[in-house]
């Protein structure tokens, strides 16, 4: 007996992925320095040494002094011989004060003003040390400013890039549904 029967056969879709993977760009900029430099200064300053030779005392004791100094001892030498012959004259008028002494009182005084002599020193006076020698010397005066460094950094955020990964579906299979019946008449009632 034929029975009519009804093939029902299904088929599931398939469904394919297609991805391709995220990723990330990662550059870090290198940072920048800039870096100034002062140099340290050394400053040097000195006064000149002197040497100061006074001679004077020895040319005046050679008897080349100058002039200004001739004249002064001149004068001074003057003074002082005056004052000796007030003093002279003074001790001579009480000698021929004197009459009760029996002496030649006048003539006496006559001879030794004859020959009396009246030095004047022109020259100085001699002596192993009449040079005179000062030496200044001199002073160094340092001023050191110490040099110094400055730095300038920049420095960069890391540039990130990111790249999304991509998922492309696609359908492998289609969905479907066969139906089929076998045998001759399926509006048969049995």
């Amino acid at each position: 007996m034929n029975i009519p029967s009804i093939q029902i056969q299904q088929g599931y879709s398939r469904i394919g992925l297609e991805t391709t993977r995220g990723h990330y760009s990662i550059e870090q900029p290198r940072p920048e320095l800039n870096m100034k430099q002062e140099p340290g200064r050394l400053e040097l300053s000195t006064e000149k040494s002197s040497l100061e030779i006074d001679s004077r005392r020895a040319w005046s004791a050679l008897g080349m002094a100058r002039f200004a100094e001739v004249r002064d001892r001149i004068a001074q030498s003057a003074l002082r011989i005056s004052y000796q012959n007030i003093g002279d004259i003074a001790s001579n008028g009480d000698r021929m004060m004197q009459i009760q002494k029996k002496e030649r009182a006048f003539g006496e005084i006559a001879r030794d003003n004859i020959f009396k002599e009246y030095p004047i020193e022109i020259c100085g006076e001699p002596g192993y040390d009449n040079v005179d020698i000062t030496y200044t010397p001199s002073q160094l005066t340092t001023n050191y400013t110490p040099g110094s460094v400055s730095f300038d950094v920049k420095t960069f955020k890391p540039v990130v890039d990111y790249y999304p990964g991509k998922v492309n579906p696609y359908l492998i299979q289609k969905n479907y549904i066969f139906m089929t019946s076998s045998g001759r008449n399926l509006d048969a009632v049995v």
